[in-house]
């Protein structure tokens, strides 16, 4: 019960900072790095698959399974932010 409860609160706080980032980028003007559509959709993949892999590490929280899940996933988050195409 305990990780349900965190990953509800960790899920929370990701859609409560990205609100909070678009209300913010709504009154200051970035003059930084624009960010294509393709790269956003990419961005929310990656968010995704993370998400998913975070769920399933709450599930078994095992050291061996963890290591088994993130390494994966992060040489898969690379794969699909990878700007050579």
């Amino acid at each position: 019960m305990r990780y349900i409860l965190t990953l509800i609160t960790t899920i929370l706080r990701i859609s409560f900072s990205t609100l909070l980032n678009q209300v913010a980028n709504s009154l200051v003007k970035n003059h930084g790095r624009t960010i294509t559509r393709k790269e956003s959709i990419k961005r929310s993949w990656v968010r995704t698959i993370w998400l998913i892999a975070g769920i399933i590490m709450l599930f078994n929280p095992a050291l061996p399974i963890i290591m088994i899940i993130a390494l994966p996933t992060t040489f898969l988050s690379f794969m699909i932010l990878d700007e050579m195409q």
